[in-house]
């Protein structure tokens, strides 16, 4: 993103469900993903129901199927339909790969056409790269279902992209204000915008009836929190947090990510996700390796 001696006036202020109703741009809930979420809140519901909202949609399935052969998720390839895949993969991967798809597909098509001042792409990736390594720090602790974390993980920064759609040249020019003057990114989009991009998010996740726990990884993985998790929605949010953490410490970063390490109690994330940073900085091949296998969710369109 280029300098630029441009000003903007802020918005009259809105109330969160207001500002969503306002984006012309952002897109409504796939009827996929009520069904596959349908699904999931069916105690009753499993692999086969899975299987057949994901055969009903031919291009998500195809996606689904790709994502499924990559080496993030089999080594042998071969899966060429969606039973075979729930069999061989397991019915909570493939439900969480299902929703990060439906939901990636379709809010990153709609900023791509927003004409904003930001590289979507590098957010996106910055998303990937989070998703991997809170997958990964899931695994290493234990949590009951690292793909969920994952999926938490790839979907925190919703909030940037609702914003993308609400004020792109706005918000790009916000961003670049953060950057000139050191102040967290969360500060300036309340200044401007009356909400931060992790409040938004916790709007946009609760507007297309994601579970608790997504919820509020979009809108607390900037929170402080006290001491380790009591909940496991508090451990899914802490891992998050510190993914979001490495993943900019870990990749060149980029200004219009709104990050400064300077602003971030590292030792403190650690503790809030349970995980001793020795035991993390033991891993960091492996985490590397996880991020690298993770780059098939780039080629999502």
């Amino acid at each position: 993103m280029s300098s630029s001696n441009a000003t903007i006036n802020p918005p009259t202020s809105l109330k969160l469900e207001d500002l969503l109703n306002s984006i012309e741009n952002l897109p409504s809930i796939p009827e996929t993903l009520i069904e596959i979420l349908k699904v999931l809140d069916d105690p009753n519901s499993g692999a086969i129901d899975l299987a057949e909202v994901v055969r009903l949609d031919a291009p998500l399935m195809a996606k689904v199927l790709r994502l499924a052969n990559s080496p993030y998720y089999s080594n042998k390839g071969g899966l060429s339909d969606i039973n075979r895949c729930v069999a061989v993969l397991g019915y909570r991967t493939v439900r969480q790969v299902a929703i990060c798809i439906t939901v990636a597909s379709t809010v990153i098509n709609a900023v791509s056409h927003s004409n904003g001042q930001l590289d979507y792409r590098e957010i996106w990736k910055h998303s990937v790269v989070t998703g991997a390594i809170a997958k990964h720090l899931a695994t290493m602790v234990g949590y009951p279902d690292p793909e969920e974390i994952f999926t938490g993980g790839l979907l925190h920064d919703m909030g940037k992209f609702v914003l993308e759609l609400h004020s792109p040249l706005e918000y790009g020019l916000v961003i670049e204000k953060r950057a000139q003057s050191g102040d967290l990114l969360m500060e300036e989009e309340i200044k401007f915008f009356g909400h931060s991009h992790a409040s938004l998010g916790q709007a946009f996740g609760e507007s297309w009836r994601f579970p608790e726990l997504l919820v509020s990884c979009f809108g607390n993985h900037h929170n402080e929190m006290v001491g380790s998790p009591t909940s496991k929605v508090d451990h899914a949010v802490a891992l998050v947090s510190l993914a979001d953490y490495l993943a900019n410490t870990m990749e060149p970063t980029r200004c219009d990510l709104g990050f400064d390490p300077k602003l971030v109690n590292p030792v403190q994330l650690h503790t809030n996700a349970d995980i001793e940073v020795r035991f993390v900085e033991e891993n960091l091949d492996q985490i590397r390796e996880s991020v690298k296998l993770a780059s098939a969710y780039l080629e999502i369109k």
